[in-house]
């Protein structure tokens, strides 16, 4: 079983929102919604989630970048947006999921995630790590 495959089982069958799994072993799990886990992943491991496989609930662009960024090798979703889709098709991140959807939308459903409107016009996934940094921590 490859890393991804190993990151995708342990999200199916725990109750978690994040796995990241390096060279075989769950490097970090996390029950945080939104962005902070991820975020909290990119902090605690500084520079070490390069070649890492990223297994989270929901990958939007703005996950994506961060994936990105931290030079992830492979990303898993249940659902995942078009933008994340395009961008990690881009950046050559292997990727699969469950679900696509055109666009992730706030919890009232009201308006688009603030996530994904807060790094709209953002293409740097330094410059994206830090909004979205600002954001949540």
């Amino acid at each position: 079983m490859d890393d991804l495959e190993l990151a995708e089982n342990e999200l199916k069958s725990r109750n978690i929102n994040l796995v990241i799994v390096k060279s075989g072993v769950a490097l970090y799990q996390s029950t945080a919604s939104g962005m902070k886990g991820l975020l909290q992943a990119i902090e605690e491991y500084d520079g070490e989630l390069a070649g890492t496989a990223v297994a989270d609930k929901i990958i939007g662009r703005a996950a994506a970048m961060l994936c990105v960024y931290s030079k992830v090798k492979s990303v898993f979703a249940i659902t995942m947006t078009e933008g994340a889709l395009r961008l990690l098709t881009e950046n050559r991140v292997a990727h699969k999921f469950e679900k696509y959807v055109r666009r992730l939308m706030n919890s009232q459903g009201t308006d688009i995630c603030p996530f994904e409107r807060a790094i709209r016009d953002i293409d740097d996934p330094k410059e994206a790590f830090k909004t979205l940094r600002s954001l949540v921590m």
